[in-house]
């Protein structure tokens, strides 16, 4: 079975995106775009669907995809004019930018460790290292689902099925993606079932709903 494609990098300009699959492309590696800055949605007490434009992988290609991109910004942050706006902050802001890779842009972290690096900043990779697994871990965490949360999901199942089916697909498909590749289900094992029988009952709920709003024009 082939494996399937995960979110890799995620993009706000359409020029990034393309120049970053350019080179994966040139170096083998399968990649697709998906562009869906049109739309963004909201579902209250839920995660929020942010919708960009996102650069799809392999998991398998993660770490080959990383050390490609890792020296192609190695490579453009040495054309960077000084006029660029990293270059007025403080060291303190700099280090944040180090620390929290996954808040930045790849060039803006390559950057601020060479920033750091010319202004005589020793930068602690072993510190870094260490917050980057804690931050995996925390992105890891099992979320529980309320238990009204639940109870709303088969008691809407009864009386209007589409609410509890977006519920249960929700509790039973929410997972975020590490920057390893992996990805991990939000809830647990026996929320996830409740999801699925939340589901389930709403299909058969809708079912027999329209089957005798058929039966009743006939």
């Amino acid at each position: 079975m082939a494996a399937e494609y995960v979110a890799y990098k995620k993009f706000t300009d359409l020029d990034s995106a393309e120049e970053v699959l350019r080179l994966l492309k040139e170096n083998n590696i399968e990649c697709h775009l998906l562009d869906e800055t049109f739309a963004s949605v909201k579902i209250v007490g839920y995660n929020p669907i942010d919708f960009g434009i996102t650069l799809n992988i392999k998991p398998n290609d993660f770490g080959q995809a990383n050390t490609i991109l890792k020296q192609y910004y190695l490579d453009e942050i040495e054309k960077a004019d000084t006029t660029y706006y990293l270059f007025d902050f403080a060291d303190n802001e700099l280090m944040e930018i180090v620390e929290k890779p996954y808040e930045w842009g790849d060039f803006d972290v390559h950057l601020a460790r060479k920033i750091l690096k010319g202004r005589g900043v020793v930068i602690n990779e072993a510190s870094i290292e260490t917050k980057k697994e804690a931050a995996i871990a925390d992105l890891s965490k099992i979320i529980p689902v309320s238990g009204l949360r639940i109870i709303c999901g088969y008691l809407f199942a009864f009386i209007f099925p589409p609410y509890s089916m977006i519920s249960g697909f929700l509790i039973v498909h929410n997972r975020n993606i590490l920057p390893n590749g992996k990805k991990v289900y939000l809830h647990s094992e026996a929320d996830r079932k409740h999801g699925k029988i939340i589901v389930m009952l709403s299909g058969i709920m809708a079912t027999i709903i329209i089957l005798g709003a058929v039966f009743e024009q006939t």
